[in-house]
């Protein structure tokens, strides 16, 4: 067994951030994977609030991708993913946010849309079987929409979705514009973490014709890919690898 084990729903991109984190900082890791079924378990074992991600390392669990991509950075310092500068530490702090917390719930509301929810089910629920299976694929659209609903953004049109999304493309390709990463001269947490989220958004088709129309994101985005995925890793593997 690995010194570090991951807890994890495979296909979350809160999980992948963690992922593509310790394979570029070349440690190894069991990864252990949940369905969506085994919430209660989940809260009686490794996360009291039901949270995952989770990381292992030798009986010290740390909830929470943000919480272990510090702990990585400070008990792994080996390829750093945080610069020295308070000034660029500050920018990354509010890129990760913005990712985990804005971008995250465009993504949950483009794919819950009619067009796209077949395979958002097959993500969610690829650990899941049976009769539990058969509940969730009824279930989970609609709890999705209401807890986007609840968040305000869930009651703009599908349209106005889309307008706010290609204006945070537009905003990505304006950071590009001046240089290959996101914040600073080399690849950080921010890279990762927004890289993380546009692997699950463009399983929208909506989204993915956003990005493949601009060159400068699908030309970051392979430079983060190749740097924190294991070598030979395929682009449809990219969501849980």
């Amino acid at each position: 067994m690995a010194e570090l084990q991951l807890h994890q729903f495979q296909i979350s991109p809160f999980a992948a951030k963690v992922r593509r984190a310790l394979h570029y900082k070349g440690l190894d890791f069991d990864p252990i994977n949940y369905a969506a079924a085994d919430m209660g378990r989940i809260r009686k074992t490794v996360s009291r609030s039901g949270k995952l991600p989770v990381l292992d390392h030798q009986g010290s669990l740390i909830v929470d991708s943000t919480n272990i991509l510090r702990y990585l950075e400070t008990t792994f310092p080996d390829k750093p993913l945080l610069p020295d500068s308070p000034a660029e530490r500050s920018r990354i702090h509010f890129l990760e946010d913005w990712a985990d917390e804005s971008f995250f719930v465009y993504d949950l509301i483009m794919r819950s849309w009619s067009n796209n929810v077949d395979w958002l089910l097959r993500d969610v629920l690829s650990h899941d079987a049976g009769v539990m299976r058969w509940v969730f694929e009824r279930v989970l659209p609609r709890v999705l929409r209401k807890n986007a609903s609840a968040q305000g953004l869930g009651r703009k049109s599908p349209d106005e979705i889309c307008a706010d999304v290609e204006a945070h493309m537009d905003a990505l390709v304006g950071l590009l514009s001046e240089g290959d990463w996101l914040v600073g001269d080399s690849i950080s947490l921010a890279d990762i973490a927004v890289a993380s989220m546009c692997t699950v958004i463009e399983r929208a088709e909506e989204a993915d014709a956003m990005m493949q129309s601009r060159p400068l994101i699908m030309a970051w985005r392979e430079r983060v890919d190749a740097l924190t995925f294991p070598s030979g890793t395929a682009a449809s593997a990219r969501a849980i690898t």
